[in-house]
């Protein structure tokens, strides 16, 4: 059984991850922590759930806060954790040219943004010097995509402007998070044309059957799709669980659990471990 790749996680400094977790879960509904947010938590989660890798997923909210999400990355980074580093908009661009740096550097090629938690909306025209600096470096965008279950009827990330800023910048690679966009599913048809765009499959299998799960993947075809939890949102258990008996087949099965992630990230053996010197090719 080829090792699975969660590319959708998030953990908290031990210090502050009680506290942060309890916050969150005041606004999130019927999804409750299914760890206690540190990186600890999220290996005994992968362990069970049989995951060799986590992608994580940290998030800016002021912009004092890129340099220590770039320090809280390199100090958790390890063969079974990548680390994304996160800005905010209020940073100068310098800033942001200088975080990618450091961070290609020290092979962390992904940057995570939240339009709703960051107060932007991912067309904005003043965002794109951003995303060019990403491209730039090489380097990909994983964005909240959809409504977010914090924000009722936020449009600050939906669909169609992720289309705008694929189309524009075709050669910037973007991961969608959930399935193209949270609560969005009637509208991820237009990505079936944004060969630029992948996606996560975080809170998705939660919230639908498998028949209309499968259907949603067809705007993606086989390639664009990576697995995500969300952790510690969902169980990652549970969500290996629910892949593995998808009524498709065998290879989308294994492109969507393993493949699509180990290519989009650069890591080499398919069937093999997830060595760091591997992680550390350029994306």
């Amino acid at each position: 059984m080829k090792p699975v790749i969660d590319f959708h996680a998030h953990v908290f400094p031990d210090r502050i991850a009680a506290g942060a977790l309890s916050s969150l879960a005041e606004h999130s509904g019927e999804y409750q922590p299914c760890t206690d947010a540190t990186v600890a938590g999220l290996l005994a989660s992968m362990d069970r759930a049989g995951i060799a890798l986590s992608v994580v997923a940290n998030i800016a909210t002021r912009p004092t806060q890129t340099e220590s999400i770039l320090r809280f990355s390199l100090e958790i980074r390890s063969d079974r954790i990548l680390p994304l580093v996160s800005f905010h908009p209020e940073n100068s661009l310098k800033e942001v040219e200088r975080l990618l740096a450091k961070s290609r550097e020290a092979g962390l090629n992904g940057v995570k943004l939240h339009p709703m938690y960051q107060e932007f909306a991912i067309d904005e025209n003043r965002m794109f010097p951003y995303y060019e600096c990403i491209r730039d470096a090489e380097g990909f965008v994983l964005f909240h995509t959809g409504f977010d279950i914090a924000f009722p009827g936020n449009t600050q990330a939906d669909v169609e402007r992720v289309v705008r800023i694929a189309q524009r910048l075709p050669e910037l690679r973007i991961v969608a998070t959930h399935t193209g966009g949270w609560r969005q599913w009637d509208r991820v048809q237009v990505f079936a044309d944004c060969p630029n765009v992948y996606t996560d499959i975080s809170m998705t299998l939660t919230e639908m059957n498998d028949d209309a799960f499968v259907n949603l993947l067809r705007p993606f075809g086989e390639d664009r799709v990576l697995f995500g939890s969300d952790s510690p949102w969902t169980d990652q258990r549970e969500m290996v669980a629910r892949v593995r008996n998808l009524p498709i087949s065998e290879n989308l099965r294994d492109k969507i659990l393993s493949e699509n992630a180990r290519r989009f990230l650069g890591i080499l053996d398919p069937a093999g471990p997830c060595p760091e010197d591997e992680q550390r090719q350029p994306a």
